[in-house]
């Protein structure tokens, strides 16, 4: 009897998006999975990250990393398991981490490197994506290197975005290393989490202060100064935050938001020459630089995670035809937490 062929179905960039993104940038497309060759294995993907640097990609750019191509599967990270194998590394059962790509399976080649065996017995599967992945590193490398926050220095830390999935970990961990910690973000339903769940010592909801009066705002809520800002957001929030910082104060980039879906050049902070009286340091990161600090990172999240010091929420769609519903939520600001995709059971 004929085995019946696996069928996947993927979504693929159907073209670029001008501005904001609709659906109709994307496609459904299946595909037949051929038979395994030697050294391959075969994954049928669980979850899968959704997160805004996608957006970047889709622009036909120069950047850290290539665009995704027209008609071929959008990549990002995932966490499947092997449910075939001709490679005696890769056991079928074993569960994996990789950047597989938005489509329900996913054939390794025989020269594979770029996937993880994780053990699910740990952690919840999904959160290598988040907590325990990417998310949770991009927040502890910002704040501790790029920032370099150190235990107890009572610094006031002002966050973006602090409902998101960086962002939210960004607060945690400046509150575990006794900071002050003030959160934007954009409903109130975020904002009451971050103040009753995740701990934080002020929040407001920039959609209803307004983009005009951040800087105000801020004023008010850091009338000593901010020493560290996250950033998550770019624009006017850079912009206020760079009004209130304290002299040698520290603005770590780690995204804009706010910029990605303009349709002409944006205009930079129009009082960016205060950065240099006030001696400010802005620098730009990007996460996959620094991945010799994941032991550490490992060590203190674990440790953090046993002692019920970080509160962990996710959005999660189900469905591969769903990621595409799953990305335009992010960029209308209706997650909390990280967004996730369920890919199968």
């Amino acid at each position: 009897m004929v085995e019946e062929r696996l069928v996947s179905r993927e979504i693929h960039l159907r073209q670029r998006p001008f501005g904001i993104p609709t659906e109709h940038n994307f496609q459904l497309v299946k595909i037949n999975i051929p038979d395994l060759k030697v050294g391959e294995f075969l994954v049928r993907n669980l979850w899968m990250s959704v997160d805004p640097y996608m957006r970047g990609r889709m622009r036909e750019i120069r950047s850290y990393i290539s665009p995704f191509e027209i008609g071929k599967p959008l990549e990002g990270g995932c966490i499947g398991q092997i449910i075939k194998s001709n490679n005696d590394q890769f056991k079928v059962g074993d569960y994996v981490l990789g950047n597989l790509g938005w489509r329900e399976y996913w054939l390794s080649d025989s020269t594979e490197s770029d996937v993880t065996k994780i053990d699910s017995n740990m952690a919840p599967l999904q959160w290598y994506l988040g907590i325990l992945g990417l998310t949770g590193l991009t927040a502890y490398v910002g704040l501790l290197k790029i920032a370099q926050l150190v235990d107890n220095s009572n610094s006031t830390v002002f966050v973006s975005a602090a409902a998101g999935a960086v962002g939210s970990m960004a607060c945690q961990i400046a509150k575990i290393k006794g900071c002050r910690v003030i959160g934007s973000a954009g409903s109130h339903e975020k904002v009451k989490w971050l103040l009753d769940q995740v701990g934080i010592d002020h929040a407001f909801n920039y959609k209803e202060v307004g983009e005009n009066n951040l800087s105000a705002e801020l004023g008010k809520s850091c009338p000593d100064g901010i020493d560290i800002y996250f950033d998550n957001v770019g624009g006017k929030h850079l912009e206020g935050a760079i009004d209130n910082m304290k002299t040698f104060g520290r603005i770590v980039l780690c995204g804009m938001i706010s910029q990605y879906n303009l349709t002409s050049t944006p205009i930079g902070p129009s009082n960016i020459f205060i950065a240099v009286p006030n001696r400010l340091k802005l620098q730009g990161f990007i996460v996959r630089d620094h991945y010799d600090m994941l032991n550490e990172f490992y060590a203190e999240i674990y440790k953090w995670i046993s002692e019920r010091k970080i509160k962990w929420r996710e959005t999660v769609f189900e469905g591969i035809e769903n990621a595409p519903k799953a990305f335009l939520s992010l960029f209308k600001g209706e997650n909390i937490g990280k967004m996730l995709v369920k890919v199968g059971l």
